[in-house]
C-alpha cells in the first residue's frame, strides 16, 4: 500500500500565485505514483502533461495533454488516482478534468507502437461484482474515529453491543444480545448513521475474521434482485442474503413502495431470524414513519431494538469541527470553533463542507483562518444568508439588561422570586439559542442537569399559558 506525501501548507501565499502552488503539487502527485509505477511509464503518461489553469469559485483543476492517445489513457486508467492524490494534498475535494491541448494527427502515431499499460492497484474495497458482500464499504469508519455525543451515545452503545455480541454469539460467559436483534438505526440524513454500520463491520471482522458479513444499501438490494430476475440467477441471490451471519442494510427505506421487493425481503428477514443471525437496519426515519411500508415488516423492524440520533447539539458540533480539521491538518482558533458550531447546525456533512471550503479560502488567500475567513465560507454555505452568533455571554448581557441582574445572582444560590424567575428565563433562551445540552447548561448554573429540565419545562409551560409573557420572550430574543 502506498503512503502518499501530505502537502505542506503555506502560512503565507499571495493569492495570484496560486497557479504555481498548484503545478507543485502537481509534481507532488507524480512523485507519489512511484510506489505504484515504474519511473518510464510515470515519464511516458504524465511527463507531458502540464496544469491549465484552476478555477478557485467550483475548484475545478484542468490538466492538458498534448496526446490523444495519451488523453484517453490517462481519463480511463488514471484520472481517478490523480483526483484523489490531488484531494489528499489540497487537503480539500477538487474536481480534476482533462483537455487536449494538441492536434490529432500529433497523437495519432503513437498509436502504431506495442506500450504495456500498467493498471493503477485498485483498493479491495472498490472492486465490486453484482453480488458483493461489502458494497461501498468504507475501512476507515471505525468506533474509535465516531466521536460520541448526547445526540448519538445511545445509538453508539447499541451498535458496539451488537459487534461484540451479535446475535448469532456463543461462549462459555456470556450470549448473544437477541434483543437487540433486529438493530434499527433511524435519523435525518448526514447524522453518522452509515459510519456507526461501517463501524459495527469492522469490530466484527476484528472479533471474528471468519464471519460472514453482508452489508448493502436498499437501493442496491433492490437492483440486485431486479437483475437476478432478469438473469434467472434468483438462487445466487438466496444464498448470498440468507446464508450470512449478520445482514446490514443501508437506508431500507428505500424498498417501501415496492411490493416484490418487500415480497422478498419479508422472506430473506424471516430466514436469517429463525436461524439467530444478526440483523441491523438503518432509516432517515422509525419504521412506523414509512409510508407504504407493510404492516407486516413494520413489525417485524420493531421487534428488536430502536436507536434514533438526533443532529449534534453545540458541544458535539464543535467537537466533531476540531476532529475534521485536524484530519486535514488545518488550525482552527477556539473563537472560530464556537463561531461555526453555532451556526453549523444541519448535519455532519455540511460541517465536513465547511471544513473544505475554509481549508481552501485559507489556502487560495494565503491567510491564517481567522473570524473573518470563517463568516465569509459560512455565509456562502448558507446561501448568503447572515450567520448568527449567539452566545452564553450574549444572553447574561441581554437578560441584565432587560430584568437588571448580573450573571452572578443568576449562577448562585441566592432562591428569591425575581431571581429564580429571571434563572428560568436565562435557561429557557441558553437552550432555546444556543443548543447547548441540559448537561451542559447545568454547569454553568452549577445545579443538577434534572434541574435544569425542570426549569425548562416550566418555562415552556409558562409560554403556553401566558401570551404576553411568550411575546415578552420572543422580543428579547430577537434583541439577542
Amino acid at each position: 500500500m502506498s503512503t502518499t506525501p501530505k502537502c505542506e501548507r503555506r502560512s503565507s501565499m499571495p493569492s495570484q500565485n496560486y497557479i504555481e502552488e498548484i503545478r507543485e503539487i502537481w509534481n507532488m502527485v507524480k512523485e507519489s505514483f512511484r510506489a505504484e509505477l515504474s519511473e518510464t511509464s510515470i515519464d511516458l503518461w504524465f511527463g507531458e502533461i502540464s496544469v491549465v489553469s484552476f478555477d478557485t469559485s467550483e475548484y475545478t483543476l484542468t490538466l492538458g495533454i498534448p496526446s490523444a492517445f495519451k488523453f484517453d489513457i490517462v481519463k480511463n486508467k488514471y484520472l481517478a488516482s490523480i483526483e484523489q492524490k490531488f484531494c489528499q494534498l489540497l487537503g480539500f475535494d477538487v474536481t480534476v478534468n482533462l483537455t487536449f491541448t494538441g492536434s490529432a494527427a500529433a497523437g495519432d502515431s503513437i498509436k502504431s507502437q506495442v506500450i504495456g499499460i500498467p493498471d493503477v492497484p485498485k483498493k479491495e474495497e472498490e472492486v465490486k461484482s453484482p453480488l458483493n458482500t461489502l458494497t461501498n464499504f468504507n475501512f476507515e469508519y471505525t468506533f474509535e474515529n465516531f466521536i460520541v455525543g448526547s445526540t448519538n451515545k445511545f445509538a453508539h452503545a447499541a451498535c458496539v453491543a451488537v459487534a461484540n455480541r451479535p446475535a448469532n454469539y456463543e461462549s462459555d460467559t456470556r450470549r448473544s444480545l437477541s434483543t437487540y436483534n433486529p438493530l434499527f438505526i433511524y435519523g435525518n440524513s448526514g447524522l453518522g448513521k452509515t459510519h456507526l454500520m461501517h463501524a459495527t463491520i469492522n469490530r466484527m471482522k476484528e472479533n471474528n475474521p471468519d464471519i460472514k458479513i453482508i452489508y448493502t444499501r436498499g437501493e442496491d438490494f433492490t437492483n440486485q434482485m431486479i437483475a437476478c430476475l432478469a438473469n434467472k440467477t434468483m438462487a445466487e441471490f438466496h444464498e448470498k442474503y440468507r446464508n450470512c451471519d449478520v445482514l446490514l442494510i443501508d437506508d431500507i427505506q428505500f424498498i417501501a413502495g415496492k411490493t416484490s421487493t418487500q415480497e422478498e425481503f419479508f422472506h430473506t428477514f424471516n430466514a436469517l431470524y429463525d436461524g439467530k443471525k444478526q440483523i441491523i437496519l438503518t432509516s432517515d426515519r422509525p419504521p412506523r414513519d414509512i409510508k407504504t411500508l407493510e404492516d407486516r415488516l413494520t413489525s417485524r423492524f420493531e421487534w428488536g431494538l430502536l436507536a434514533d440520533i438526533e443532529p449534534p447539539d453545540l458541544e458535539l458540533r464543535i467537537a466533531i469541527i476540531k476532529k475534521k480539521a485536524e484530519q486535514v491538518n488545518i488550525t482552527i482558533p477556539d473563537d472560530v470553533l464556537t463561531f461555526l458550531g453555532e451556526n453549523l447546525r444541519s448535519n455532519i456533512r455540511q460541517i465536513e463542507g465547511a471544513i473544505k471550503k475554509l481549508g481552501a479560502l485559507s489556502f487560495l488567500s494565503g491567510k491564517e483562518i481567522n473570524m473573518e475567513l470563517a463568516q465569509e465560507c459560512i455565509s456562502e454555505l448558507l446561501g448568503g444568508a447572515e450567520p448568527v452568533s449567539v452566545t452564553v455571554d450574549k444572553i447574561f448581557a441581554a437578560v441584565f439588561n432587560k430584568y437588571g441582574i448580573s450573571r452572578e445572582s443568576l449562577t448562585g444560590n441566592k432562591r428569591n422570586k425575581d431571581i429564580a424567575n429571571t434563572r428560568h428565563i436565562t435557561i429557557y433562551l441558553i437552550r432555546e439559542l444556543t443548543e447547548m445540552s441540559f448537561p451542559s447548561i447545568a454547569k454553568i448554573f452549577e445545579r443538577d442537569h434534572s434541574t435544569i429540565i425542570s426549569s425548562h419545562r416550566l418555562m415552556e409551560t409558562k409560554l403556553l399559558e401566558n401570551p404576553a409573557f411568550l411575546a415578552e420572550i420572543n422580543e428579547l430574543k430577537k434583541e439577542i
